[in-house]
C-alpha cells in the first residue's frame, strides 16, 4: 500500500520540478535572446502593469487567474498595493482575498479533476502512486503546507486538490491564510508607495505573524515525528 505521507512528497517534487522548469526556461531565453530580448520582455511586462493599475477589474482578474498558470503572484500584489495607493488599501486588499479565494477554487478543481489523471500516469513511470483517499492528517499537513514559509500557494493549492482534500476544509484552512497574507503584502506596498506609514507596518505585522505561527507549526510537528 502506498504511504500517503510519500505520495504527498512525491506530488511537491513534482510540481518543484515543474516551477524549476520555468524557471530553466527564462533562463535559456535570457542566454539565447541576449539583453536585447530581455529589454524586450521587461517592456512587455511594464506595459501589462499600466494596463493592470488603469483597470482594476483586469489586475483582480489577473489575481484570480494567472497564479494558477504558474506565474508569481508576488508581482501581482505589489500592483494591487499600487492600486491601492489610489482607490484604498483596504478596498484593495478586499478585492484582492476575493480575487484570491477564486484562484483557490479553480486550481483545486482542476487538479483534482483533469490534472490529477496527467499526474497519476506521469508518478507510475516512477512506481508511486497519488493516495486514493485523503490521509487521516491531511488538515493539519494542510495548515503546515500553507504557513510554511518559502512555499508558493499554487504548489499547495495544485498540492491539496490532487490528493482530494474535501473542499469546505480546504477553504477554512486556505481562504483565512491566504487572505492575511496576501493583505499584508498590498497593505504593506501601499503603504511604500503612499508614503503611509501606518499601512506598512500593518502589513508587515500581518506577514510576520503568519511567518511566525508557520515556523511554529512546522518546528512543533519535527518534534513531534
Amino acid at each position: 500500500m502506498i504511504n500517503p505521507r510519500k505520495g504527498f512528497l512525491s506530488l511537491i517534487g513534482a510540481v518543484v520540478l515543474l516551477f524549476a522548469g520555468i524557471y530553466l526556461s527564462y533562463k535559456i531565453y535570457a542566454h539565447l535572446a541576449g539583453p536585447e530580448g530581455v529589454r524586450n520582455l521587461e517592456q512587455a511586462w511594464e506595459s501589462f502593469r499600466d494596463l493592470l493599475v488603469g483597470n482594476g477589474l483586469w489586475l483582480f482578474t489577473s489575481i484570480a487567474v494567472l497564479p494558477g498558470l504558474i506565474l508569481p503572484v508576488a508581482p501581482l500584489l505589489t500592483l494591487a498595493g499600487l492600486w491601492g495607493q489610489e482607490h484604498g488599501p483596504w478596498i484593495s486588499s478586499l478585492y484582492c482575498t476575493v480575487a484570491l479565494s477564486l484562484n483557490l477554487s479553480w486550481t483545486y478543481w482542476i487538479a483534482r479533476g483533469p490534472a490529477r489523471v496527467v499526474i497519476q500516469k506521469f508518478l507510475k513511470r516512477f512506481k508511486y502512486e497519488l493516495p486514493t483517499k485523503p490521509p487521516t492528517n491531511l488538515m493539519q499537513w494542510a495548515l503546515i503546507v500553507r504557513l510554511t514559509p518559502g512555499v508558493p500557494f499554487i504548489f499547495s493549492n495544485y498540492g491539496l486538490g490532487l490528493v482530494r482534500m474535501p473542499f469546505l476544509p480546504y477553504l477554512l484552512i486556505s481562504v483565512p491564510v491566504l487572505g492575511v497574507t496576501g493583505c499584508g503584502y498590498v497593505l504593506a506596498f501601499a503603504g511604500i508607495f503612499g508614503g503611509q506609514w501606518k499601512y506598512l507596518w500593518t502589513g508587515l505585522c500581518l506577514i510576520a505573524v503568519m511567518f511566525l505561527v508557520g515556523r511554529i507549526l512546522v518546528k512543533n510537528k519535527s518534534h513531534a515525528s
